[in-house]
């Protein structure tokens, strides 16, 4: 292995990396419906698609998905590479060494093309310098595409590896690293006639959605939107049920946990709260499972029947939302459109509709949604015009598919319920915090404007 490009990549980005020791998975026995379908794409010998595209809201569970497709095709000796992006994690947090990485792990997994790439790097000592279309040219596409001409005339045929799997896309830096990464793909794809397949998990965020619609990518690529169709509030119910089994079972206080807890009318109003979001499940389980408190006052403190003392159950949830919100230039904006949606203001269905926000708020045509373009991991945002088309077939299968719980008569809904009430707790939210109270007199004084103007 050529000593540059071990000097290049990423170990934390493998899905089996110390680093990420016990990553989040599956849970046994949940996402099942989910997981099939990915597999079926994997090996569908016929596979049109280079590209699977997995989608959806901030805690739906993706990265869970990845790992454990990645740990099954491993198994299975189909996983060529994989890259696990994480905001927060040096050097998986940008694309800089994102080639690289994924050729170590090609050379491992398809050896034959060690002795092309190694020629490569002797050849261009300074190729990893170069932009990541010259290194997956030199270093992915062309040995890739000599070594199936070369087994082709020599008539051998042993099946090899060929997924690549790309999860957190939405977490490498900024909105043009994304793009970036998503064009060096469009071309590898493009370019290469060995079998290569890429599953790319990640939100909905604007840059992503705008790449994916390109014709380039567009008729390359299978959508998988993490939506109602996979029955996440099934998946989720037996998630809690299982854990607060093992909970009862092997906490210190379980032989004193009242029988009969929790109640099934406990467990259905977690899977509510949860808004087929498995983030919200884990983070309750979490809290519950301390081994230094007791579960039930624990769950107690979740329904907000007991004040907890130091630690708050939603800490890690809290911290994504501040997160995503800290990244929205126009926040002051967002809230005021937040606090309409929070507030049961006595106007028709209909009234969420971003064509009406527009005129609520005197803004120009189109601007609710240009000031949402960055929320969709957060909120669900209905197409322009009519409800299917703005994107293309992206939306088509945005609208269509994803979350239909929250399509009533085009309007804009909030897709976590926990969100809401995040925002509704000032020691929670701090500067994003709304105070509902308020809000009602604002949008009652908005109103009187809106309807005393000319032809209203």
């Amino acid at each position: 292995m050529s000593p540059d490009l071990l000097e290049n990549i990423v170990p934390g980005a493998f899905h089996n990396s110390a680093e990420r020791y016990d990553p989040p998975k599956c849970h046994p026995h949940t996402r099942e419906a989910v997981l099939k379908r990915i597999m079926l794409w994997v090996n569908d010998p016929a596979n049109e698609a280079q590209i699977m595209w997995m989608f959806g809201p901030v805690g739906a569970g993706k990265s869970a998905i990845a790992q454990s497709i990645a740990e099954m095709c491993f198994q299975q000796g189909k996983l060529a590479a994989s890259f696990f992006f994480s905001r927060n994690a040096s050097g998986r947090n940008d694309e800089t060494r994102f080639i690289s990485t994924l050729v170590y792990q090609l050379v491992l997994a398809i050896p034959e093309i060690k002795d092309v790439t190694n020629k490569a790097l002797q050849d261009d000592p300074l190729l990893l310098s170069r932009s990541l279309h010259v290194q997956a040219e030199s270093l992915i596409t062309r040995p890739l595409n000599d070594l199936l001409t070369s087994s082709s005339e020599s008539g051998f045929q042993e099946p090899r590896p060929r997924l690549i799997i790309v999860d957190g896309l939405d977490e490498c830096g900024q909105a043009n690293n994304q793009r970036y990464v998503l064009d060096v793909l469009s071309t590898v794809t493009r370019d290469l006639t060995y079998p290569l397949f890429f599953f790319i998990a990640s939100r909905p965020e604007q840059v992503i959605r705008d790449s994916f619609c390109k014709e380039s990518m567009c008729s390359i690529t299978t959508r998988l939107a993490l939506d109602d169709t996979y029955k996440p509030d099934a998946d989720i119910e037996q998630f809690l049920r299982l854990k607060f089994h093992e909970i009862i079972t092997n906490h210190p206080s379980g032989a004193d946990i009242t029988s009969g807890w929790p109640s099934n009318k406990d467990i259905m109003r977690l899977v509510e709260k949860s808004s087929g979001q498995f983030i919200y499940a884990s983070t309750v389980v979490k809290f519950v499972a301390s081994t230094c408190h007791h579960p039930q006052e624990r769950l107690d403190v979740v329904f907000g029947l007991v004040t907890p003392e130091i630690a708050t159950p939603f800490a890690e949830l809290d911290a994504l939302y501040i997160q995503i919100l800290s990244t929205v230039i126009q926040v002051e904006k967002v809230l005021d459109i937040f606090m309409v949606l929070m507030s049961f203001w006595p106007l028709e269905v209909g009234t969420r509709r971003p064509e009406i926000l527009d005129h609520f708020f005197s803004y120009r045509a189109g601007q609710t949604r240009a000031i949402l373009s960055d929320l969709h991991s957060i909120l669900y945002v209905p197409p322009k015009g009519d409800r299917t088309g703005e994107f293309g077939n992206f939306h088509a299968s945005l609208a269509v598919s994803l979350l239909e719980r929250y399509r009533t008569e085009g309007e804009i809904r909030i897709l976590h319920a926990s969100l809401s009430d995040f925002l509704l707790d000032a020691k929670r939210s701090g500067r994003f915090f709304i105070d509902l109270a308020k809000s009602r007199t604002i949008i009652t004084r908005k109103i009187l404007e809106v309807l005393a103007k000319p032809g209203n």
